[in-house]
């Protein structure tokens, strides 16, 4: 009896004792793990957040006509998305500054470490992209189509004859040329520009024999065919081998920014201010693609 008498007291001393220490433990860890930021992380200010609060834009971009180029005599931007983006911060009020050339692959990381708030050069949309990034409502469209030297004539209406091990294709990495030619043209072979060189280079590529063919947009292959009259010539097919619309993306979870902008857009769009642009800079009448309304 005496025993267990002592063995309840003890254990009574001792349970009191684990309830003073318990708290002071776990002050001791809550302090230790804050003061390495693991359990107190701050909030990320997000890239709508930071927006607003700043009434600046930051804008990343790639250079491909029409949608941005530079000027050659002054080296400023210059380009559909870029009077659209000004348009757009003329009808919110937020000024828009061009932070940085961004790669095609580099863009979706530069969005989701803040580096910038939106890509500014009329992105393509595509599925494994969305995984890592949001896209605003496109602004008009242009179709992909195939493009060989003028008298060649073997993919005609036979896109397929393309994967076979004789052909090579020009493409671009991070790239929509390199994309197809790694998933629908895998016999290929392939000769490769970097992802910041100029589009008209996979059409150069081909014309001076480096590739059989090469994947690029209808305005940059019309574009190389006035510069370079009997050079180079699409390929007759019966649809294009993609059709995308132009956008801008955001990181992943921006809904807040891709809403401000789709809005801002709506509004440029009803207003015809953003079909001006474009027929300002089309070269080639309706090769630019836009949604039509019956009010514009």
């Amino acid at each position: 009896m005496q025993n267990s008498m002592f063995d309840k007291r003890d254990f009574l001393r001792l349970l009191g004792s684990a309830a003073v220490a318990a708290p002071t433990a776990m002050v001791t860890t809550r302090a230790m793990m804050e003061g390495a930021g693991v359990t107190k992380a701050e909030s990320r200010e997000s890239a709508y957040e930071r927006v607003i609060r700043t009434n600046t834009l930051r804008c990343g971009y790639g250079l491909w006509e029409p949608g941005l180029s530079k000027n050659p005599k002054s080296g400023e931007l210059q380009g559909i998305f870029y009077e659209y983006l000004q348009l757009i911060g003329k009808h919110t009020g937020i000024n828009i500054v061009w932070t940085e050339e961004v790669g095609w692959g580099d863009y979706p990381a530069a969005l989701n470490s803040g580096r910038i708030d939106a890509m500014c050069f009329g992105a393509w949309p595509k599925a494994n992209l969305a995984r890592e990034v949001m896209f605003t409502e496109p602004t008009y469209y242009l179709p992909v189509n195939a493009y060989v030297r003028v008298g060649d004539t073997r993919f005609d209406q036979a896109i397929d004859k393309i994967n076979d091990p004789s052909v090579t294709i020009a493409v671009m990495d991070s790239e929509l040329s390199s994309e197809l030619a790694a998933t629908r043209f895998t016999k290929a072979k392939t000769v490769s520009l970097t992802q910041l060189s100029d589009g008209g280079m996979l059409l150069l590529n081909v014309a001076t024999r480096k590739a059989d063919v090469t994947f690029t947009d209808a305005w940059t292959g019309a574009a190389y065919m006035q510069k370079n009259p009997g050079k180079v010539r699409s390929v007759p097919l019966e649809r294009p081998l993609r059709l995308f619309g132009h956008t801008i993306p955001v990181a992943r979870g921006e809904q807040m920014l891709v809403s401000l902008l789709n809005t801002a857009t709506d509004e440029i769009m009803s207003t015809g201010e953003f079909e001006a642009i474009v027929r300002r800079y089309e070269t080639i009448p309706g090769i630019l693609m836009m949604q039509k309304s019956e009010y514009r």
